[in-house]
């Protein structure tokens, strides 16, 4: 008697175990499981890391052979959140970074550094980086000398 009542028990639920294996193959086909296994533990996969960093780290540089620098204009037109420094004279070497998120087309439109020669020096220079590659760098010289490094985004050739 209770082997024909565990046949029938089986019988009965064998189709909805066979749907919960087939859904459970195709969420897992999807992802959904494990990132929802990821979820519930704390676990973050590296690509999930990775694509938190989904920055342009733009650095500017600028650099003298005097103690400082006249008129600094910094400016990162960034689609999302422009960014501006302006001082009427900084100590270098000046270097600041900034982050601009990648979750906008286009998201950084121009760049741009100026910065001039102060009293008692002969010279100087900025640069300008995005993500570790120089992208604009320029030295001027001399009374007045005022460096300009600009970087914009260009679509088509050039």
């Amino acid at each position: 008697m209770k082997k024909s009542r565990q046949v029938w028990f089986l019988r009965k639920n064998m189709g909805h175990l066979v749907l919960l294996v087939g859904v459970l193959i195709m969420l897992s086909a999807c992802g959904i499981v494990k990132d929802t296994i990821d979820g519930m533990t704390g676990k973050e996969l590296k690509e999930e890391i990775d694509k938190d960093s989904d920055a342009i780290i733009v650095e500017v540089v600028v650099e003298s052979d005097g103690n400082s620098v006249v008129d600094l204009e910094v400016e990162i037109n960034a689609r999302k959140n422009p960014e501006s420094v302006y001082f009427d004279s900084i100590e270098v070497p000046y270097r600041e970074e900034f982050a601009v998120s990648k979750d906008v087309p286009i998201p950084l439109t121009s760049t741009s550094v100026k910065a001039g020669v102060a009293d008692g020096a002969s010279w100087v220079s900025c640069t300008v980086v995005y993500d570790g590659e120089v992208v604009a760098t320029h030295r001027s010289r001399g009374d007045g000398g005022k460096a300009v490094c600009e970087k914009s985004f260009r679509l088509g050739p050039g």
